[in-house]
């Protein structure tokens, strides 16, 4: 089985001198032994000649905006388009939930709450969803008990609106579409389960020391990094999906 992931940005150099980029942070969450995994960096024009070699997509994270006039985003537009046409599975996470839904007729612009930075409580939309982890799964075995499902998260834009035929399946208090599948095979979260709180941490402190992040908004985010993530839950349903290549109904 051979996967892709299309990376749309760098960690921070701290980050890349702990753990690895962004590449190495999916590679750690959701590889198993029996995949080949394929790296392309589409922030700097690289793209897979044939997405049909692969079982599955994703698309990492990145300082970009989906609505940037500029040659790689459009072509990663017409990347998601194709994978959409194509039913290959297709993996969104943070900039990558935001591609998603500006290829395919939704909406992305600045979130009139700022900056969500740090750790982010879920809340699942069940109304109108199918049964899924997050909408119809207790989540006491993985977390001890049940209670909300926590995230990482680092972003300024959001999905203000979502595609046609789009099912939100989260919320948090700030974004109004944390997660959302479209048909089987293309699953996205605003949230990094890729990341852990120390590499959240390294980007509040890059971004407050270049002025872009607000001092209030970064002791916000600083003390919600007390807690922990979810981790283990969100690598279980991710390596599934792919796996599985279609929204798992259950992890259990």
């Amino acid at each position: 089985m051979r996967y892709c992931i299309l990376k749309a940005g760098r960690a921070t150099r701290a980050t890349r001198e702990r753990i690895g980029d962004f590449d190495a942070m999916f590679l750690s969450l959701l590889s198993e032994p029996d995949q080949h995994w394929d790296v392309f960096d589409v922030e700097h024009g690289r793209f897979p000649p044939s997405l049909g070699d692969y079982a599955g997509v994703v698309i990492t994270g990145g300082p970009a905006s989906a609505t940037d006039d500029v040659p790689w985003v459009k072509e990663l537009l017409n990347t998601v388009r194709a994978c959409r046409d194509g039913a290959i599975p297709l993996l969104g996470i943070c900039f990558g939930l935001q591609v998603v839904a500006q290829a395919l007729g939704g909406q992305v612009a600045p979130n009139p709450e700022g900056w969500e930075i740090g750790l982010v409580e879920l809340e699942p939309i069940a109304a109108g969803a199918p049964p899924s982890p997050l909408t119809g799964a207790n989540t006491a075995p993985l977390t001890g008990k049940a209670a909300p499902l926590r995230i990482l998260e680092v972003h300024q834009d959001i999905a203000s609106r979502l595609p046609p035929g789009a099912v939100p399946l989260a919320r948090s208090a700030r974004t109004p579409f944390e997660a959302f599948t479209l048909g089987e095979r293309i699953l996205c979260l605003q949230g990094h389960p890729e990341m852990d709180n120390d590499a959240v941490l390294e980007l509040i402190g890059e971004r407050e020391q270049r002025g872009l992040l607000p001092p209030l908004r970064a002791a916000e985010g600083r003390k919600s990094l007390e807690n922990s993530p979810h981790r283990p839950f969100f690598r279980n349903w991710l390596k599934r999906f792919l796996r599985e290549g279609r929204i798992p109904r259950s992890l259990f």
